[in-house]
């Protein structure tokens, strides 16, 4: 039997190159945000107590109530907006799976999505699996800013997303709220989903 996959053309990843480079090199790998702080011991005393007890087992797939309604609580305290969540909010194994799921639910074959470059390996494969058709508009540097003008220029009849990251990785730029009301127009303008990817927030 042959496997085949269905995007022959995605290679490694660039995080799994750069970070063999730092172990052959011995240098700091600043190509992924790995956590450099110590856990807290209150989380590892609560990690503990919750095993002693017997709390092992698979969780609830879209997650347990407790932190479903825990996260919900920190959009309220922190944006100020009241989300149900039982309905609007959804555990993941990490980013990755996150924007994967986002795209699979909301792209469908021919929808154009836009995305800036540089940008994460992950969004022109999840993309393409689903039918969709990047549309890659570059990062101006060496702000890295977007333009807005050709951002429109680019919206056709078939764009449905566009993917905006902030604070960008790996420029470290951040998106201003000039930027972000050019984004609401545009996405209200041509009724567009906005998928924020904001994995440093």
């Amino acid at each position: 039997m042959e496997i085949q996959s269905r995007l022959p053309d995605v290679g490694t990843t660039i995080f799994a190159v750069m970070s063999k480079m730092a172990l052959e090199n011995q240098a700091i790998n600043l190509s992924q945000g790995f956590p450099d702080f110590q856990v807290s011991e209150q989380l590892i005393d609560l990690i503990y107590q919750h095993m002693k007890a017997g709390r092992n087992q698979y969780a609830p797939m879209p997650g347990t109530s407790e932190l479903l309604e825990a996260i919900a609580g920190v959009v309220k305290t922190t944006y100020g907006r009241e989300v149900d969540a039982m309905k609007e909010v959804t555990i993941t194994a990490g980013g990755t799976e996150a924007i994967y799921a986002a795209i699979s639910g909301l792209v469908k074959d021919g929808d154009e999505v836009i995305k800036f470059d540089p940008s994460y390996d992950c969004y022109d494969p999840a993309i393409r699996l689903n039918g969709g058709i990047p549309v890659t508009i570059d990062l101006l540097p060496p702000q890295f800013g977007i333009d807005w003008n050709l951002v429109e220029k680019k919206i056709t009849t078939k764009t449905r997303m566009i993917i905006v990251n902030t604070p960008h990785n790996p420029s470290g730029a951040v998106l201003s709220e000039i930027d972000m009301k050019a984004l609401e127009a545009l996405a209200e303008k041509h009724d567009l989903l906005v998928l924020s990817d904001e994995v440093y927030e």
